[in-house]
């Protein structure tokens, strides 16, 4: 036994150190981390996105029947993977070649910025005009495309990086199931470790997945109205409110406003715009306030203010890819500090009702509410078990002539 320094004997402490002090000092310095290393961390987020996305579809393919027959797993890995990828290539070629035309277009449509700016003298006076025009002077539209298709052709070794990290993460998921256990210090730590991933997957998976589906409606309500129009660039705009769908409440503005802009600049009256406008704005506000809703529920179980706030954090941390995967990342987040005793707090007050992931699923009623939330679930196990086990005796010693 450990001795001070007088000789006589004393009792080992532990110095443990309190988690709001460990809070403060680490939060400032992950801050700092996820700032400075963002080149290296975001194609790793996206990556890892991807790679919940591509396991759900390849459970998706797994459990599909083609006639009486069963999709092998193998050509499920292989067609989601390949579809994944294909996608991913598909789109680096489509922005960098839309961007470039955008950039060529960019002359006509900043002649067309100045003849609205003239415009506006019949409506708001010269001196509103002129206040205006110097604000409109300072904007270089022409320089903004471009630099937007110099961008685009940089975005295109970003998803090449990205396909090799989500190939990676393919290949060795199942390594990493068996390392695992391997990592950990016991089987309950894995265990624990294992629930607390799946509970991620399951979320984020969830969240991605219904996000994509309601997004891929707005997109394509999108380009037919942009396509009946003639609007230019259809396409590429349609792909953007796919994009901006997925940043909660401003998302649904910025592509709204996008659309509106587009079709001002092109043709000379306020009609298209106006149309667009109320035809996309309606039909994406159904989508927004009623389908998606309805195919969400409350899984995601985030505060519409947290939300918030993580789409001011993230966008000011990584940009728009920030805004894109803020959501995702803040469940992440939810779901960890859920894990952590000292966190929980914390967990609590990022959801929107103050329960906690998992909670939900062992629903106790008010009768049997004290006793099965006192005890855990192995210990009511076993006084079942005792129990059954007492009136199997009782039988068998009323009947002893039927024991054979």
């Amino acid at each position: 036994m450990p001795q001070d320094s007088n000789g006589s004997p004393r009792s080992e402490q532990k110095s443990t150190i309190p988690v709001w002090f460990m809070t403060t000092v680490t939060v400032p310095i992950i801050v700092a981390f996820l700032w400075f290393g963002r080149d290296f961390f975001v194609p790793i987020a996206l990556a890892t996105l991807l790679f919940i996305l591509t396991m759900a579809l390849i459970e998706r393919l797994d459990a599909a029947t083609i006639g009486r027959t069963r999709v092998q797993r193998s050509l499920a890995y292989f067609s989601a993977t390949a579809l994944v990828i294909g996608l991913l290539i598909g789109l680096g070629y489509g922005v960098s070649t839309q961007a470039a035309a955008m950039g060529e277009a960019a002359s006509k449509y900043n002649e067309r910025l100045v003849e609205l700016k003239s415009q506006l003298e019949g409506f708001v006076g010269t001196e509103v005009v002129a206040s205006i025009e110097r604000a409109v002077k300072e904007i270089d539209f022409e320089g903004f495309l471009s630099e937007l298709a110099a961008s685009a052709a940089g975005m295109i070794g970003n998803i090449g990086l990205i396909v090799l990290y989500l190939t990676f993460m393919i290949a060795e998921r199942g390594a990493f199931t068996e390392k695992l256990p391997k990592l950990c210090k016991n089987e309950a730590q894995a265990r624990q470790v294992g629930d607390i991933l799946k509970s991620i997957s399951i979320g984020v998976r969830q969240y991605m997945w219904i996000n994509a589906v309601t997004s891929a409606m707005s997109a394509t309500l999108s380009f037919v109205v942009l396509k009946f129009f003639g609007v230019d660039f259809a396409l590429s705009l349609a792909f953007t409110v796919f994009l901006l769908n997925f940043i909660p409440n401003i998302g649904f503005f910025l592509a709204v406003a996008m659309q509106a802009i587009m079709a001002l600049l092109q043709f000379y009256t306020l009609t298209p715009a106006l149309i667009i406008v109320v035809i996309y704005g309606g039909g994406d506000a159904i989508i927004g306030n009623i389908i998606q809703p309805r195919m969400q529920g409350k899984s995601l179980n985030l505060s519409t203010f947290v939300v918030m706030v993580a789409l001011a954090f993230w966008g000011m941390m990584w940009g728009g890819i920030g805004a894109f995967i803020a959501v995702p990342l803040t469940v992440v987040i939810m779901i960890v500090c859920s894990q952590i005793p000292g966190l929980q707090p914390f967990a609590r007050l990022l959801s929107s009702d103050g329960v906690l992931p998992g909670e939900h699923s062992h629903p106790v009623s008010e009768q049997q509410g004290s006793t099965s939330r006192s005890k855990p679930k192995s210990e009511i196990e076993a006084e079942l078990a005792a129990m059954k086990q007492e009136l199997m005796e009782q039988k068998s010693s009323r009947n002893p002539d039927q024991e054979s």
